[in-house]
Order: C-alpha cells, then structure tokens, then sequence
C-alpha cells in the first residue's frame, strides 16, 4: 500500500484556496447600503394564531383603506458585522433589528413611535433574499377587536408552515 506524500507546493495552494474564494461566494461579507420603495397592496384580517380571518377583514380594510397603494421606503446596510434597517412610515422612522432568519436578511421593530401606535400600528416587518432580491414589508396593525390583527403587506398573505 502506497501513501500519499503531500509537498509544501500543495500546502500552500489549499491554503490560499481558503482565501481567494470567488466574489459569488462572499457576496454575504460585502457591505451593500440601498433603499428600496414598496407600496402596500394587501390588507387582510388575522386570527391570533396568525391565520387568515375573513370576518375580520371588511373591518380592517375601512380602517386601513387610507394605507393602500401608499410606499414604504425601507434604507438597509448589510455588512460582515453587523446590518441594519430603517422604514419611513406614514413619514415616521422606525427603526428595524436583524431577526437572524437564514438565507434571509429579515428585519421587524422591537418598538413602534408613539405618532404610529396611536394609529394602530403594531409591528413593522421587512424582509428580502439573501441575494437582496424579493424585497417584502409587512405591518402588522390592530383591529377592531382585541382579537383581531389587520395585516398589510406589499404581497398577499400566505400563511408559512
């Protein structure tokens, strides 16, 4: 039985593998900074279980109407570090926390502005492809009963398993 002698040359060239891997392969260590405008198409009625409520919807549609075809602007930085999210809401900031979903950038409010709260506003999510594609915001608002949630969204609702 022969073994297998490896040589310096052949040390240094997996060596150097580990460091120049191709662009396609890091395009999560680079920094990117953009701004994207998505406009709110979907007002739906939820459950507290997150499921679809017809019922609750007619409500949430008077309520929000106002909301519909309006853009939410949302600035991101993705760097190796650390990323970071702002949307501007009815022209108010909020600030938005990285979720740590995988091949996601994903991105919700830990607190809403007071200006936003008072109109119901209860959660603003945004989320978007590791390859910063498929750009998506949700808000989740209150209904008109304490066990209802109205959900607008750039997208239709689709519930995830």
């Amino acid at each position: 039985m022969k073994k297998a002698h490896f040589g310096p040359g052949t040390v240094t060239v997996i060596a150097a593998s580990f460091f120049f891997t191709p662009a396609s392969l890091t395009a999560s260590a680079q920094k990117v900074s953009s701004e994207v405008l998505l406009p709110l198409n979907y007002i739906i009625g939820l459950r507290e279980d997150g499921s679809s409520d017809p019922t609750v919807t007619e409500a949430c549609e008077k309520k929000y109407k106002s909301g519909i075809g309006k853009e939410i602007s949302v600035k991101y930085h993705i760097t190796p570090t650390r990323n970071s999210a702002v949307a501007l809401v009815e022209d108010t900031k909020v600030r938005l926390t990285p979720l740590g979903i995988p091949d996601t950038y994903s991105f919700t409010s830990d607190k809403m502005p007071t200006s936003l709260k008072s109109k119901g506003f209860l959660r603003v999510i945004f989320t978007m492809e590791d390859d910063y594609d498929r750009e998506v915001v949700h808000i989740i608002a209150a209904g008109d009963k304490l066990t209802g949630k109205c959900y607008l969204s750039t997208q239709p609702f689709r519930l995830r398993q």
